[in-house]
């Protein structure tokens, strides 16, 4: 299935002038009338429950019918031009007010004090939910999926979409519903009299692929959207994994942390499994011909294998960090600073690598407007000290976790 950028409608995108808002009605009615109502009801539901993941399913329900409804008033024949405007910010006024139905955020009462329309919409399409993770989610058995299924098919697949998507919130919103629709192909296909566990067994295994990619993609996208420094985590992770300098790592990692800022939060996968390829070329050359680089791996199964290689252990830096760091024109001195603190942590996960830096990267900062920056940079209770205690800590921890046995690790 194919999504489009512009399916947001102008609860999200606002234009400036009248020419836009009709390209956007007629994006809009395109889709609605290529997917059919139920599956264009099911997108806004997946699109809502990302991006309001602590509302009821209820809540974005009710606003997925309300754009439903917009889309088939406004995109029926001899529909009056401002049809879809008018509806759009009805919408926009509905969910200011105190008993609305619609999904609710700490922030709106922000947004609803603007005066100006658009600016009112633009306020609440930018509203969403800190990255607080949510319960894992909870399969029933096959008999009790079965017997939902069976009970209410569309009334399962809206479930279903919701609780996929609120855990999955930062992916283009085309893998949740490409999920959705295996998960509804198993049941079809497994909840009938004479099917049992090895129909769903077998179909699980066939489908295993997808469900890993979903949840590298989720991994990879909540982390780019989340973590400050992300991309210096990436580029000193796969400088170690690679055993590459700074200077080799650098270009590669920031086009492939450019592509998750570009891709992760569109609809359609298509650009982020592009990213994906690309990402695998640059590895793959002369770096890992043999297991990660069989041709017969799928892009991103590459990145996956590659993760999980052995990282090479760095000596810490020869000199301590200088005022260089501070010149302007230098643009890659904290980088490269950086890059030699975080490449050295080899058993640490990429978002504690991630956070560990953001935090050193406050300090260098700070300290470059201080007067005594060595002494700034060298106190200890200071961002770099801690920064660095938290990271020697989690390197001891992480690597009893990968040498011992479970139950030897938890007794530890």
């Amino acid at each position: 299935m194919k999504l489009l950028c512009c399916i947001f409608i102008s609860i999200s995108i606002v234009w400036a002038d009248d020419s836009g808002l009709r390209y956007e009605k007629d994006k809009v009615c395109e889709q609605l009338h290529a997917m059919g109502q139920p599956k264009f009801k099911e997108l806004f539901i997946a699109v809502y429950s990302q991006k309001f993941p602590n509302s009821t399913l209820e809540e974005v329900m009710c606003l997925a019918e309300e754009m439903l409804k917009l889309g088939e008033k406004c995109c029926a024949e001899g529909a009056a031009a401002d049809c879809y405007d008018k509806g759009a910010t009805e919408i926009s006024d509905k969910s200011c007010q105190a008993d609305s139905p619609f999904p609710k955020h700490p922030g709106i009462s922000k947004c609803c004090a603007k005066a100006d329309v658009h600016e009112r919409k633009v306020c609440l399409a930018s509203l969403h939910y800190p990255a607080d993770e949510l319960p894992s989610l909870l399969e029933p058995t096959n008999e009790e999926m079965c017997q939902d299924f069976t009970q209410d098919r569309i009334g399962y697949s809206s479930r279903y979409v919701y609780e996929l998507a609120r855990r999955h919130r930062s992916v283009p919103v085309g893998l949740v519903l490409n999920a959705t629709g295996i998960q509804t192909q198993i049941l079809e296909k497994c909840c009938t009299p004479t099917a049992s566990t090895p129909c769903f067994l077998s179909e699980r295994f066939q489908g295993r692929q997808f469900n890993i990619l979903l949840r590298f993609t989720s991994n990879h996208c909540n982390n780019n959207v989340n973590l400050k420094s992300y991309k210096d985590g990436l580029t000193a992770y796969y400088g170690s994994i690679l055993n590459i300098s700074f200077e080799k790592a650098q270009p590669m990692v920031q086009d492939f942390q450019a592509g998750l800022s570009k891709c992760c939060l569109q609809p359609n996968p298509e650009c982020l499994m592009q990213k994906f390829t690309t990402f695998q070329q640059v590895i793959c050359n002369d770096r890992y011909p043999d297991e990660c680089c069989k041709s017969s791996r799928a892009p991103w199964n590459t990145v996956l294998c590659v993760q999980g290689l052995k990282r090479t252990t760095r000596p810490p830096p020869d000199t301590p960090p200088t005022t260089a760091l501070c010149q302007q024109d230098n643009h890659n001195a904290t980088e490269r600073f950086l890059f030699e603190i975080g490449a050295r942590a080899v058993h640490s996960s990429l978002p504690v690598i991630s956070t560990a830096l953001s935090k050193i990267k406050e300090e260098v900062k700070a300290c470059c407007s201080d007067p005594d920056f060595q002494a700034c940079m060298t106190k200890e209770d200071g961002h770099v000290a801690k920064a660095t205690a938290f990271l020697t800590k989690s390197e001891e921890i992480c690597s009893k976790y990968k040498t011992l046995d479970f139950p030897s690790f938890k007794a530890m």
